[in-house]
């Protein structure tokens, strides 16, 4: 992706995200739910692939594309109202489902932290034990001599 179609690409996310927040009214759409998570825009920038993330059920995330692409006509016309290019893209809609793979790999990433915390303070724990007791060993020692 050349730096071109990545400044086009975020300026359409930011865009849609504005619009999406302020000018969707369909029933199926909830916008509090939904967010923008990345647009790919080809060089010819004639199309962009706008990836969605959705919390909720899979039917959540189905109706919520499903509202989304009954509004693309007006989502493309608002577009190229807010943006100046030559052409307006032609918008498509996805689940941006390597978004979700990314927040599970960072969920089990910080399951693992979280772990690896625990054994070592029951390893510190542990030798402070040990050495308590080697103090108190050598302070018996001490004492008997």
């Amino acid at each position: 992706m050349s730096r071109r179609t990545e400044r086009v690409g975020n300026l359409i996310r930011n865009t849609l995200g504005q619009l999406l927040l302020s000018k969707m009214s369909d029933p199926r759409f909830d916008s509090a739910r939904t967010s923008i998570t990345r647009v790919e825009v080809p060089e010819d920038l004639l199309t962009a692939r706008v990836f969605v993330s959705v919390t909720g059920s899979a039917e959540d995330q189905h109706k919520t594309i499903a509202a989304l692409k009954h509004a693309v006509g007006y989502l493309q016309e608002r577009l190229g109202r807010e943006v100046r290019l030559r052409n307006t893209p032609r918008l498509s809609f996805e689940i941006d489902v390597k978004f979700k793979k990314t927040l599970e790999t960072l969920s089990l990433l910080s399951e693992i932290s979280a772990e690896r915390e625990a054994k070592e303070q029951a390893r510190q724990q542990q030798d402070d034990e040990n050495l308590n007791q080697v103090s108190q060993g050598e302070a018996d020692e001490t004492i008997e001599h």
